[in-house]
């Protein structure tokens, strides 16, 4: 039984690193020493560029329709979603609007060395500082600045970072 679960970790390592070789050539562009865990999903990956040692963990969601570029040295942590597709909110025939979809709907970018904590959300549009920090849970609407430590829902500033 050993031998079958040693056979089976080995071949799951594997797969995830075809997986991850995969997507990386689909990326924009896709620098080196990425970690991209099992169990996250990237839509419209030609659109996404991600930096040096960036690192997003399991079960984030990233719609990268019109563009999602994240920065080097930045840990997503899990279950975090980023999405630069939005729809409009006061339609009752969704068909005849989809083209009115993108006005709403902007880039997302990410600086260098930021940590997005688990569970977070960040919406169309938002730009996030170089070394800024999103607390878990936290729901980001609006830009960060750098070097600020925000947190809640909707994201809010805590404090400046002292680097």
């Amino acid at each position: 039984m050993q031998l079958f679960y040693k056979i089976f970790f080995k071949l799951e390592k594997l797969i995830n690193k075809e997986r991850n070789r995969l997507l990386k050539v689909r990326l924009k562009q896709c620098g080196n020493n990425v970690r991209i865990d099992k169990n996250c999903h990237i839509l419209v990956p030609e659109r996404m560029e991600i930096g040096d040692n960036t690192s997003i963990s399991s079960f984030t969601t990233i719609y990268a329709t019109f563009g999602v570029k994240i920065g080097k040295n930045c840990l997503i942590s899990s279950n975090c979603g980023i999405s630069s597709y939005n729809h409009i909110q006061h339609s009752l025939n969704r068909p005849d609007d989809k083209d009115k979809d993108v006005q709403f709907s902007k880039p997302v970018d990410i600086g260098d060395n930021v940590w997005i904590g688990m569970n977070s959300c960040i919406l169309p549009g938002v730009q996030i500082g170089n070394n800024s920090i999103i607390g878990s849970g936290s729901v980001v609407t609006k830009n960060v600045p750098s070097n600020e430590i925000w947190v809640g829902n909707p994201a809010r500033f805590i404090k400046k970072l002292d680097l």
